[in-house]
């Protein structure tokens, strides 16, 4: 794994023993920084090292769970050496050459066992296990999907950066903001990403353009506004969906109690709505306030709320499901 020490990389190698991977011999690899630090699996000490090409001879896969510019550089070392990679990062999700895959949707992809797997973004991953299943009974041309994104998504030191101003307003002083453009701390603001030509952002971008494929729909409409909140770990999002065909909120959670890694909350027993508190360290997707949409085409319009951990199924348990699929191929 390269990237072990980071946010998404804990996760993996905590999901690797939980779900009693088949693995023989797992190596871990992580910046000059972070070199030497330690973690157990299995009832072993393991040493995160600096990555080279010797230390890489043998294996037979390997997670990215590092930024693009790494992921780039390590690709084409990988494939020379026959390392089938799944990369978290954005550095191949647009590119045509590579599968973009979440097992649950478009899983048939890793039939061809393809060399280099692209991990879709977290927001677009938790938005479609939902979006997904509807899709295919009833056929999506719009989805609006507002997110509510953990500061988790920037990684350990968005959670060290909210914890930080956390204990500096309880003490006091000021609060200030280093990795994020200004306090998050009893804020919110929009996704921080690069603004693009059109006034959206690139974490927008990114949710339109990879549904699109991941769904095999190219004409679906998608808006999308990101937003960036004081919690920990877990993103929320307000999907409104417009279907060709007519669907029901009864039919909606008749499907969604039946997909694969989505949890039908049901309020009608009195629990309450999906939250990132209840999401946060689940595998499964919640879902809840399946009602109509009064704002789209009568009989053919969803409002939901969906609330995802975006380090586990946004990140690092889809990672894990490929590599799993790729093996039982």
């Amino acid at each position: 794994m390269i990237g072990a020490t980071g946010a998404v990389g804990l996760e993996v190698i905590q999901l690797l023993e939980k779900r009693n991977f088949p693995v023989s011999q797992l190596r871990l690899f992580c910046s000059e920084r972070s070199a030497g630090k330690t973690f157990q699996f299995r009832g072993q000490t393991l040493v995160a090292h600096t990555v080279d090409r010797e230390a890489l001879v043998g294996s037979d896969y390997a997670i990215l769970c590092a930024d693009a510019t790494t992921a780039r550089s390590m690709a084409p070392m990988l494939a020379e050496l026959n390392i089938v990679a799944v990369d978290n990062s954005s550095a191949f999700r647009a590119d045509p050459a590579v599968p973009l895959v979440v097992p649950e949707i478009n899983g048939e992809l890793l039939k061809s066992k393809p060399i280099l797997v692209a991990n879709p973004n977290c927001t677009t991953i938790v938005s479609l296990m939902v979006a997904a299943p509807l899709h295919r009974v009833a056929q999506l041309e719009r989805m609006t999907a507002c997110s509510y994104q953990a500061v988790s998504g920037a990684g350990l030191a968005g959670m060290h950066e909210l914890e930080s101003q956390a204990r500096a307003w309880a003490s006091g002083e000021k609060v200030a903001g280093q990795l994020f453009p200004r306090p998050i701390l009893f804020n919110v603001f929009p996704h921080n990403s690069p603004r693009q030509s059109d006034g959206s952002n690139e974490e927008e971008h990114k949710l339109a353009r990879e549904s699109r494929r991941i769904l095999a729909c190219e004409r679906l409409r998608v808006s999308a506004t990101c937003v960036r909140v004081p919690t920990l770990r877990a993103h929320a999002v307000a999907l409104h969906l417009e279907f060709t065909n007519a669907i029901s909120p009864a039919q909606a959670v008749d499907i969604l109690s039946q997909a694969p890694g989505v949890r039908v909350v049901d309020e009608s027993n009195g629990d309450q709505p999906a939250d990132p508190q209840m999401a946060s360290g689940l595998d499964e997707v919640l879902v809840s306030r399946i009602r109509v949409d009064h704002g789209g085409t009568p009989g053919k319009s969803l409002a939901l709320w969906v609330v995802g951990d975006q380090l586990l199924k946004g990140a690092a348990l889809n990672a894990v499901q490929i590599i799993e699929q790729l093996i039982a191929r």
